[in-house]
């Protein structure tokens, strides 16, 4: 794996806080990851994660849930290149039964809580 990288297409700095910086104290989730990997291989076109965690005071800042899995390093809000936000959410919807899905106008979110959640 190449310095600075969470995986072979993702950087780590595209899942630090847009508001400080930093990286969960856990570090990057590993199953966070493979699930994006999967995403972008399937749809062959790169994936930009617009969030990934988020510092309380991030998180309150743009409105996120209380129990946000962003604060937990558990969550991305993505787009993949020339794919509509509708088909990555039903892609995500098959391919990440357990974990949460969400659908918005610009952005796709994913995430790797335990326990099926959707919107």
């Amino acid at each position: 794996m190449k310095d600075g990288y969470a995986s072979e297409h993702f950087r780590k700095v595209e899942f630090a806080c847009n508001h400080c910086g930093e990286l969960h104290p856990d570090g990057i989730n590993k199953k966070l990851v493979a699930l994006l990997e999967e995403l972008r291989s399937h749809f062959n076109s790169p994936v930009s994660v617009n969030s990934g965690y988020r510092c309380p005071t991030h998180n309150s800042n743009v409105g996120g849930a209380k129990a946000s899995q962003h604060l937990l390093g558990k969550a991305a809000d993505v787009v993949v290149k020339g794919v509509s936000p509708s088909e990555v959410h039903a892609w995500a919807d098959k391919n990440n039964p357990t974990g949460g899905v969400g659908k918005y106008n610009s952005f796709t979110h994913m995430d790797v809580r335990n326990g099926k959640a959707r919107w």
